[in-house]
């Protein structure tokens, strides 16, 4: 069995209420998991209209899926409007 975790940070821009936030939050949450089959969930910076801090984990019993599904995930977090990734943390086993 194969497994990470990866922590995004993330700057949002245009982003003036802690209720757009949560929209746009919910909306990149819920489409990672339905096209990536990954656990996701809002981790951190949750007061913050600026940044938001999401962790994925993803497992499986090949290496080579976990490794492309984490290389998915933040090629579509990064190209999503609205959304700098500032930092990524990733831990594998």
């Amino acid at each position: 069995m194969h497994a990470a975790i990866v922590n995004y940070k993330i700057r949002l821009f245009g982003i003036k209420t802690l209720k757009e936030k949560r929209s746009l939050m919910k909306h990149l949450i819920n489409e990672l998991r339905s096209k990536f089959n990954v656990s996701v969930s809002e981790v951190g910076l949750c007061d913050s209209t600026n940044w938001a801090e999401i962790g994925v984990a993803v497992v499986s019993s090949s290496q080579e899926v976990v490794e492309n599904t984490i290389q998915n995930v933040t090629l579509l977090i990064e190209n999503s409007d609205g959304i700098e990734v500032e930092e990524i943390d990733r831990e594998s086993w």
